[in-house]
């Protein structure tokens, strides 16, 4: 991306909840969902996104689930996936990559490509990271392994912005 990024905030701060199974009332379906997405948002928060060029906000509902970061097993020296310091960085990145056609042709398609919009999620992954005291290397080395995935083996993911 070619213009830096100056910044992101979170408000309010999101409290986070761990989706219990029950066993007695959890359908399968619910209990494979739990599993595969174990964090639920339980309050709104809107995102605020500063770069040299742009200022662009987006809110998080609340009742949001996501998976935590995924980290792959070689890799745990980072980190387990579902660790609490990624949580913040995991659930913005994500709701980013989920909404991202909303996101970028409502708020950015005039201002960035889909190239730059892609680097931008993992930049802003790293600065969140950076921002709940990740150390700096970990977080530089965790986010460019998230911004080459993306444009590696889900690049095909991203052609729906072009």
């Amino acid at each position: 991306m070619k213009e830096k990024l100056i910044g992101v905030d979170i408000e309010p701060c999101p409290i986070v909840k761990i989706r219990v199974i029950n066993a007695d009332f959890d359908d399968d379906l619910t209990i494979k969902s739990k599993k595969k997405f174990p964090f639920t948002l339980c309050n709104d928060v809107e995102v605020t996104v500063q770069t040299e060029k742009n200022i662009f906000n987006f809110k998080i509902p609340k009742g949001y689930v996501w998976n935590g970061a995924d980290i792959p097993k070689i890799l745990f020296v980072f980190g387990q996936s579902k660790d609490n310091n990624y949580l913040i960085a995991s659930m913005v990145h994500d709701f980013m990559l989920e909404n991202r056609v909303k996101l970028y042709k409502g708020k950015l398609l005039s201002q960035i490509t889909p190239e730059e919009y892609r680097r931008l999620t993992s930049l802003i992954f790293r600065q969140i990271l950076k921002d709940q005291k990740t150390n700096v290397i970990k977080a530089n080395i965790m986010a460019w392994c998230v911004d080459v995935f993306q444009a590696t083996v889900q690049a095909k993911q991203w052609e729906c912005l072009k």
